[in-house]
């Protein structure tokens, strides 16, 4: 999921917040979730990142919680980020020694997307 920000200043922090459901498939996994800015992590104020762990007895168990995503950022590797059109994702990532389970995110029951992204400018 991404969106396209136009940041109004320079000196601004953005809060941003992805909701949706958090679809999980297979035992003993975990992904997780992390916004980036321009294909970049944020670095300031910290990278923004949330998981799910899925530990059952069962395989067959699916597990769909509702899900969040939040924090602020001002800066990733590159530096400050500047005015102007600015690309905002989330990414699911497999950390736990690369073990990841089949996830998605966006589907409730009854197959409709449920997710968005919220995007915050905050002067200093």
């Amino acid at each position: 999921k991404s969106v396209t920000y136009d940041k109004q200043r320079n000196d601004t922090i953005l809060k941003v917040e992805f909701h949706s459901q958090f679809w999980q498939y297979y035992n003993q996994r975990c992904n997780e979730y992390s916004f980036q800015f321009d294909g970049q992590e944020c670095t300031q104020p910290a990278p923004i990142v949330n998981s799910l762990h899925k530990y059952s007895s069962s395989n067959s168990h699916t597990i769909a919680p509702p899900g969040e995503v939040s924090g602020f950022c001002n800066a990733t590797s590159r530096g400050s980020l500047q005015s102007g059109p600015l690309s905002i994702s989330v990414h699911i990532r497999t950390p736990c020694g690369g073990s990841g389970g089949f996830t998605r995110t966006g589907q409730n029951t009854n197959g409709k997307v449920t997710s968005y992204i919220l995007v915050e400018e905050y002067c200093p």
